[in-house]
């Protein structure tokens, strides 16, 4: 009886990890269709987790690596920060949006190898699917949401599809470098070409510009010959930027758009546009940070701070209350959140990931190409703690992880 049992409880624990095997393939696929999709399987992998036993075990081998125990370090900065939170209650509900992290542990320790590429064909997958839907609001053919013609970006806010747009669009251009099979080769070379077109109808100028930073970056890992690599990436952005410039409306009206919104905050000090407020928002985040350099003035109260200061110091910055709910700068909001420490834990975690040793070329290739889009984009936007970005980072970061777990397995 008692070898029945066990027989049974080792059937059960096989099952359960199969489970997530096939589970981790679906949350990859959805990651970019839908936030319920998102949830669920957020939810469900990291209850299949722990039903599949051995949580003390899996818990000591994940916080060996310390691209995990910076991250929870991180994490336990932010619930520290609530001792001198104005607002508890609200920086409570701020830290609770960071669950979306969970499937990064399940991913890391869990996946199996041979599972590992299916996760991220998956995800490309998904993005596939929702370029199909992107074109579709494009051309007039159907309605989703609030998406138009204008800005065809079907389940996420604009800039955050940008940003998965050109991550995806990158990781092609690195298949097309890799392949050798022509049917393939060219298969990548039709998807690279239609995804980057959907990047150019998007509105997102953030994922826009990490492509072309990614383009040059790429290229250096490419070619040994580094003048090559500048040029082939030199060439490639003229020519992509040039057809965008011509076909796409969005794309040519959002460029001319930026440059005016340049001019016009620096001759006449307009805060009132999207780069002017951008520009307000650096001036306004100095003053939080030179009152709260260290640990900075809170997870929600930095904002709070951040409009008083508008009132009392620069009204003609009034304009900014509507529409500034962060600071549009990852880098920035983590300073005025945590301060200078704040600020060296997160840059850690990503020196941390950029250091994790990968002997497979496309696996490494992917690292430096979701930094580099990743760092563009804190630079423009607050990525963190959105759902999209934070399930993509738990994606990405929990397959590379998964990628060097299974490299130095005997």
């Amino acid at each position: 009886m008692e070898r029945v049992s066990i027989i049974l409880s080792k059937n059960r624990q096989f099952d359960t990890n199969q489970m997530i095997q096939y589970f981790a393939i679906a949350y990859a696929f959805v990651l970019p269709l839908s936030r319920a999709g998102i949830s669920f399987f957020t939810a469900l992998l990291f209850l299949l987790w722990i039903i599949d036993g051995n949580v003390l075990n899996k818990i000591k081998q994940i916080f060996k690596s310390k691209v995990v125990r910076v991250l929870v370090l991180f994490i336990t900065f932010y619930f520290l920060s609530l001792l001198w939170a104005d607002n508890v209650t609200d920086s409570l509900h701020y830290i609770q949006r960071h669950w979306h992290i969970l499937p990064l542990f399940v991913l890391m320790f869990s996946i199996k190898k041979e599972y590992i590429p299916k996760i991220l064909s998956a995800f490309i997958f998904g993005m596939f699917i929702s370029e199909i839907i992107s074109y579709g609001i494009f051309f007039n053919l159907w309605e989703i949401g609030n998406a138009s013609y204008e800005n065809p970006s079907p389940f996420m806010h604009h800039i955050e599809y940008s940003i998965f747009l050109a991550f995806t669009a990158l990781i092609l251009l690195s298949r097309i470098f890799n392949e050798i099979e022509i049917k393939y080769k060219l298969f990548y070379i039709f998807f690279f070409i239609t995804i980057s077109g959907n990047l150019f109808l998007n509105a997102g100028r953030t994922g826009q510009f990490a492509f072309i930073l990614g383009l040059f970056v790429l290229a250096f890992l490419k070619f040994e010959n580094k003048l090559k690599a500048l040029f082939i990436s030199s060439i490639l952005t003229i020519m992509i930027l040039g057809i965008a410039f011509n076909i796409s409306e969005t794309f040519q009206s959002r460029i001319i758009l930026g440059k005016k919104n340049i001019v016009h905050v620096i001759e006449d000090k307009d805060y009132c546009t999207s780069w002017g407020g951008r520009v307000g928002a650096w001036i306004i985040s100095k003053d939080i940070i030179v009152e709260h350099p260290l640990v900075g003035a809170g997870l929600v109260d930095n904002m709070k701070l951040f409009h008083q200061i508008i009132d009392t110091k620069y009204p003609e910055m009034k304009c900014m209350h509507k529409d500034f709910h962060h600071i549009h700068n990852q880098f920035l909001q983590i300073l005025t959140q945590s301060g200078l420490i704040g600020l060296a834990i997160f840059l850690t975690i990503f020196y941390m990931i950029f250091k994790i040793p990968l002997k497979n070329k496309e696996y490494q290739d992917i690292k430096y190409i979701y930094l580099t889009v990743l760092f563009f984009s804190f630079m423009a936007e607050v990525v963190f703690p959105h759902q999209f970005s934070m399930t993509l980072f738990a994606l990405i970061i929990g397959l590379l992880l998964a990628q060097n777990r299974v490299e130095n397995e005997v």
